[in-house]
């Protein structure tokens, strides 16, 4: 029995698409995380506290002590920053070096950086900002994986 050529054709075309479509599902890529290192002294009382104009990041953080040949008490080390991409969108992420019992309007030292966070979750810096109470101060560089 022999078959209309449509059909054969159209079957054809069929399973292309198909291989397609499964050969592109396993190309995606994973969300991109930023990492942001932050100097930071805790027995000050001082803490960064994050915030974001949207929320398109899910935020960890961690602490380690400076690494010192003798334990000495009150040294800083830092506090560092994961940020995980979920949603796709531009923000602002600000980091406020601040003691969070006192209310000030300024904090001592602020940090702000601007991301682009694409449909399939990639991450971009746009722009990295730092202020202390004072003067600019320089922005950690983030490194984005």
């Amino acid at each position: 029995m022999m078959q209309k050529p449509g059909i054969r054709h159209s079957l054809i075309t069929v399973l292309i698409i198909f291989a397609i479509l499964l050969s592109a599902c396993g190309q995606s890529k994973p969300p991109q995380t930023v990492t942001i290192p932050l100097a930071s002294n805790p027995t000050t009382g001082y803490s960064w506290q994050v915030s974001q104009s949207k929320e398109l990041f899910n935020v960890e953080s961690s602490y380690s002590s400076d690494e010192t040949e003798a334990p000495s008490v009150g040294a800083g080390g830092t506090e560092t920053f994961v940020l995980t991409a979920k949603e796709p969108g531009t923000c602002e992420v600000t980091f406020s070096y601040v003691r969070p019992w006192e209310e000030t309007e300024e904090p001592d030292e602020q940090v702000v950086y601007t991301f682009k966070v694409s449909r399939s979750l990639q991450v971009e810096m746009l722009s990295a900002v730092g202020y202390s109470s004072d003067f600019p101060i320089g922005t950690p560089s983030p490194e984005i994986k």
